[in-house]
């Protein structure tokens, strides 16, 4: 073999086993791979970050097609007052799944920060749909459009973030990182 064959080779090599290293040491990728889908189905909710995040053990889970108030984003209700509504929106999602229940999820992509993009159910009703039903999430139009009826009466409704003012969560989000 030439030198700049064998240096190829190696770099090719080395570049092999990086890649299955990576993929034995990462829970996320083992998780994530097409013959892992069923064991996503059912999980056992271990936290509630906010309104569209939580985890199931090792898992990082964010509700596809949603976009809630993120927990230090603050709101106006109707009176002009300001009010923590990314709390209040995570203190719904956690009176609707108590941490330990079972949940049904169906594995759609993984984001950009390695979370699992997932379509959740509780007692056979759609967790998204509920916290979007509920005015405490948005129906995230760039990923979804299952959601937007949904948003479109809660707003009606004045449900949640709609009794008042609000940033959509993604504006507020590029503000902070603005600041």
């Amino acid at each position: 073999m030439l030198k700049s064959q064998k240096y190829r080779f190696s770099v090719i090599a080395s570049a092999w086993v990086v890649l299955v290293m990576l993929a034995f040491t990462s829970p996320l990728t083992l998780a994530a791979t097409d013959q892992n889908l069923d064991e996503l189905k059912k999980l056992t909710v271990t936290s509630i970050w906010d309104a569209d995040s939580l985890r199931a053990g090792d898992l990082r889970l964010r509700l596809h097609g949603i976009d809630a108030p993120e927990l230090k984003q603050h709101c106006l209700n109707e009176a002009k007052r300001s009010y923590n509504c990314g709390q209040m929106a995570r203190d719904f999602l956690r009176s609707f799944i108590e941490i330990g229940a079972q949940i049904e999820c169906q594995h759609l992509d993984t984001d950009r920060y390695r979370r699992l993009i997932v379509r959740c159910f509780h007692h056979g009703q759609d967790i998204a749909a509920q916290l979007v039903r509920a005015g405490w999430a948005l129906a995230y139009r760039r990923y979804a459009k299952e959601y937007i009826t949904a948003e479109k009466q809660a707003a009606a409704a004045k449900h949640g973030i709609w009794q008042g003012s609000f940033t959509r969560p993604e504006i507020w989000r590029r503000q902070q990182r603005q600041k």
